[in-house]
């Protein structure tokens, strides 16, 4: 339930006001016509009273349009630890998505203590093709198209591809996946990823994939 909660503050913040003043910083450019900027989000306490302290977002350009990546901040007012959430509307790569991460990070730390990152929410896997496939073959491999409780599936997870390739982008900032846990995790059949993936050309998908409310990451110290 409380994860729950999490995820739907998190959903509220994405689309909360955001002040005017928007910090185009062009030292953190892609190439010449990609870069990032960031909106300090305006927190409304009716939402988010007792939960977080302050909050950004940071967004890909290309031009003057957003690209299709927003990367949200927000540190709680309890502890001062700081969480991230990813969103996309439409899928892409897991290595372009960590790509896209990365370059945040030199933001990010201008408005928040780094070394408290406590956790990061994902799009469920079957939003990165290259993800779905290596963690739709392993877990069939292990339990065939069996769904199992949240305590195996986390277990699964601290030993799979996902894990070894959060690894790479966390070991830099000393830090380490404590945990996993998918909200309303279960096995979605390739005949309806179209409803979740529309206008995503399919064919190279594996023919069943994990999937729930999105990807939530615990992490600890090394």
């Amino acid at each position: 339930m409380k994860l729950y909660l999490y995820i739907l503050v998190i959903t509220l913040l994405t689309s909360c006001s955001e002040d005017k003043s928007i910090k185009i910083t062009n030292s953190k450019r892609q190439n010449l016509a990609t870069s990032i900027i960031k909106h300090k989000n305006v927190l409304n306490n009716s939402y988010e009273v007792g939960f977080y302290s302050k909050s950004y977002s940071y967004y890909r350009v290309f031009d003057k349009d957003t690209l299709d990546f927003v990367l949200c901040a927000m540190e709680h007012e309890n502890d001062n630890t700081l969480h991230l959430d990813v969103q996309h509307k439409k899928a892409m790569l897991f290595a372009t998505m960590l790509e896209n991460l990365t370059e945040c990070v030199p933001l990010i730390k201008e408005d928040f203590e780094f070394s408290k990152l406590n956790s990061i929410n994902l799009k469920s896997p079957i939003h990165y093709l290259d993800l779905t496939k290596e963690l739709s073959n392993e877990y069939e491999l292990r339990f065939g198209k069996t769904s199992i409780n949240h305590q195996k599936l986390n277990h699964f997870l601290l030993h799979s591809t996902l894990n070894k390739r959060l690894d790479s982008f966390l070991i830099p900032f000393k830090k380490q996946v404590k945990g996993y846990a998918i909200e309303k995790f279960h096995l979605l059949d390739k005949k309806y990823f179209g409803t979740y993936l529309p206008e995503t050309d399919l064919k190279d998908y594996p023919e069943f994939a994990l999937e729930g409310m999105g990807v939530y990451i615990y992490l600890e110290s090394r």
